[in-house]
């Protein structure tokens, strides 16, 4: 791989594969495939999960690890950042808000730039501290606010519920949306997800997981 720019080890498919399922979802949401959609963000998720444990394990040069870290931000900002917004685009949460206040599309516009936004301002902020911990040698043992990864457990927990309340995933997008822009820059301490955590959070999305693709091949 030495004729084309990027590093292309074991330690960086991971990442690279979770922008592959983001966008694949994003087509699969604007398609109407939204059950499909919501696996693929899972999907992304599982990926942004495990890509530290495995660079970890492998050995990489600085600028392999540098590489790493700017990488990491900008898959997370596609894949946790605009596409969490393509999926509420798809669910019709625009027209919600049309029918209730009359202000449509441009309302869910300035939701989904909100929650881009704070997304890409913690990104960078953290980034930014990652590069600064790493010249001290030191490593970061909590976090501050939610990480933005979080949202591939939350949206499809709350997708998993609307299904069984049938309720209308749109109803409820923009709010939590909203919800969670403001998770991601609130100084909140929030341990970091490994061990115990990381089972944890396999625990949880398993099912969610099962019971999502169970419901796609009913509806099918």
């Amino acid at each position: 791989m030495k004729r084309v720019i990027g590093y292309y080890g074991i330690w960086a498919a991971l990442t690279y594969l979770s922008i592959v399922s983001a966008v694949l979802g994003m087509f699969l949401a604007l398609n109407g495939n939204l059950g499909f959609a919501i696996v693929c963000l899972m999907i992304s998720g599982l990926c942004d999960m495990f890509d530290g444990t495995v660079a970890r394990m492998r050995h990489r040069t600085e600028n392999q690890e540098s590489y790493g870290i700017q990488i990491d931000a900008l898959a997370d900002i596609v894949a946790f950042g605009v596409f969490p917004v393509v999926i509420g685009f798809s669910a019709g949460a625009h027209l919600i808000f049309y029918n209730n206040t009359g202000l449509g599309l441009g309302f869910s516009i300035a939701i989904g730039s909100v929650y881009i936004l704070a997304a890409l301002i913690r990104l960078a902020y953290f980034n930014a501290q990652e590069i600064e911990l790493k010249t001290k040698g030191e490593r970061r043992t909590y976090y501050e606010g939610m990480p933005v990864t979080f949202v591939a457990i939350l949206i499809p927990l709350v997708y998993a519920i609307c299904l069984i309340f049938e309720i209308e995933l749109a109803h409820v997008y923009n709010v939590m949306l909203l919800i969670i822009a403001a998770a991601f820059l609130l100084r909140i301490r929030i341990p970091k997800v490994r061990g115990r955590y990381l089972l944890a959070f396999l625990l949880i999305g398993l099912p969610i997981a099962v019971y999502l693709i169970w419901n796609i091949g009913v509806r099918i």
